[in-house]
């Protein structure tokens, strides 16, 4: 049995429930938070071998959850790897996440296939919180993803 812990902080409940299946599907343990204030009690907990953190939130941004549990309040189990999720490609906001954290994926440039790979590169990586690629993640296959549908009736945009 895979004792990975992964946790998903992502406002989006069409991605994240995604994300939560894919992951799921591939043997993780995985839990999730819907915002802010969510989303800093669990990576509070720690323990979380990885964190896929969404940069804009309600509440609290992902940047300054990570901000506040490294400098002020760091959990008794250590974080190993966190990711953050995110629609910007704004220079600042992506120098702030990657001072915090282990790399970036944007969210619309990838495809499950894609998103395994690239976790389980970060999860393979030596150390904790260790500088990783800085890139961003690229669409790398051609082939449309096998995802559920999003509903015809909804007005809200996939971030």
């Amino acid at each position: 049995m895979n004792e990975t812990r992964v946790l998903i902080v992502e406002d989006e409940e069409y991605l994240r429930d995604i994300y939560y299946e894919i992951l799921s599907e591939e043997g993780f343990y995985v839990e999730t938070a819907q915002e802010g204030n969510e989303g800093l009690l669990k990576v509070r907990q720690g323990g979380w071998d990885l964190i896929l953190m969404d940069v804009i939130l309600p509440n609290i941004d992902g940047i300054e959850i990570i901000r506040r549990v490294k400098t002020n309040e760091p959990p008794e189990k250590p974080n190993k790897k966190i990711i953050f999720l995110t629609n910007l490609d704004k220079d600042k906001e992506m120098g702030q996440a990657l001072s915090l954290g282990d790399g970036y994926i944007i969210k619309s440039q990838i495809t499950p296939d894609v998103l395994m790979g690239k976790i389980r590169t970060y999860l393979s990586a030596p150390g904790q919180t260790t500088q990783s690629p800085q890139t961003p993640l690229q669409n790398q296959s051609q082939t449309k993803p096998n995802l559920p549908q999003k509903p015809e009736n909804s007005q809200e945009p996939l971030n």
